[in-house]
């Protein structure tokens, strides 16, 4: 294996342009309290040449970094790159987030965080809030201070205006993003605003929410080698544009390891023609492709939305046709349309949803189908 390392922005840290996204650990293995399967896919995942860990507290019912905190115990730490973060729904303030660095510290038997990032930026009033004085960051850049963070950076939801406007505000280095061939059309304005801040750019949800490998007829002009998997033509895609540093990957087992850090193998550049080539395949129709954060699923009347939303998918990718929305309720979900009847409208999901959707028209579409 030959792994591609990138510089992260100006840290002079070399990281694997694979990372390994622990959010998607076997769920039977963590309820079960026994972490030897995760810690053997974490163990793969270095062995092959990976150095970059995202985690974060409340990732897999807050098992993940315990998982890390085991594997971890028999890494040599000079070799690899820890990421965890910290958000409003877990500290209120800089106080608090100290209290929930320290303790993913302890958990993860780490004497300091590589990479902490203020979590989850949905809104530029999200942001004001973490940078209140007294704040979140202030908290984390007091702990960097004393040693405890290496570097601060962010993750976000923010559109592309958006996330230029944070990264020209100098004060993180490097920062988190959703970023794939379902929308990188309508992202690259951040990208590249964050890339000329001179910060490290990392890619979340590199296959769109599982939207690419579900439709890869759909996404075949993302394909430079025919043979390999849509999946990895998709990471490919991502770390082909110089702005990328890491693509995040959720490893759930050492199958999913070995195929994903083949991506990170001799990547071959994009070129700026290649790209807007490539734009010219996307409509505006699938940026609006859920794509399955789930962070909608607070809903009052217990609707399930996140799985709604992605049933919506099939409408939008098939040019609406209704009754690939009720197959795939049937198939993939064991439900029928009829559950989404139900909204009253409040709009708690269109707030918390990181996309803008208009959620509440495709809930009454979906209802009628």
């Amino acid at each position: 294996m030959n792994m591609d390392y990138r510089e992260y922005g100006r840290t002079g840290k070399k990281v694997s342009a694979i990372g390994f996204g622990g959010l998607r650990f076997p769920k039977e293995d963590y309820q079960s309290g026994n972490y030897e399967n995760s810690v053997k896919i974490i163990h793969r995942a270095h062995e092959l040449g990976v150095n970059y860990f995202d985690t974060a507290p409340g990732y897999c019912d807050e098992h993940s970094e315990d998982i890390f905190g085991q594997a971890f115990q028999t890494m040599d730490r000079s070799t690899f790159y820890v990421s965890t973060k910290c958000g409003l729904w877990n500290a209120a303030d800089g106080d608090e987030a100290r209290k929930v660095l320290e303790k993913s510290l302890t958990k993860m038997g780490l004497q300091k965080i590589d990479f902490f990032h203020i979590w989850a930026i949905k809104t530029m009033e999200d942001y004001a809030a973490y940078m209140k004085k007294g704040g979140i960051y202030e908290g984390i850049l007091k702990a960097k201070e004393e040693g405890l963070v290496d570097h601060i950076c962010f993750s976000t939801h923010l559109n592309g205006d958006d996330i230029a406007k944070v990264a020209q505000e100098g004060v993180f280095e490097g920062v988190t993003l959703g970023y794939n061939a379902v929308n990188f059309a309508y992202r690259r304005k951040g990208v590249e605003a964050c890339a000329k801040a001179g910060m490290g750019i990392t890619t979340m949800n590199p296959l769109g929410g599982g939207i690419i490998p579900q439709h890869p007829d759909r996404f075949s002009f993302i394909r430079q080698n025919t043979e390999e998997p849509i999946a990895v033509s998709a990471l490919k895609f991502i770390l082909a544009q110089p702005e990328i540093t890491i693509a995040l990957v959720g490893m759930n087992s050492v199958k999913d390891v070995e195929e994903s850090v083949i991506a990170g193998e001799h990547i071959i550049p994009a070129t700026p023609d290649l790209l807007e080539n490539m734009g010219k395949h996307l409509t505006q129709e699938l940026d609006a492709l859920c794509t399955g954060c789930s962070y909608c699923d607070e809903c009052p009347v217990d609707i399930a939305i996140p799985k709604l939303m992605d049933a919506y998918n099939e409408f939008v990718l098939t040019g609406g046709d209704s009754g690939a929305v009720k197959e795939r309720l049937k198939v993939q979900w064991s439900m029928d349309n009829s559950t989404a009847a139900r909204c009253v409208a409040c709009g708690k999901c269109e707030t918390l949803c990181t996309q803008k959707l208009p959620i509440i028209d495709r809930l009454k579409q979906i209802a009628c189908m």
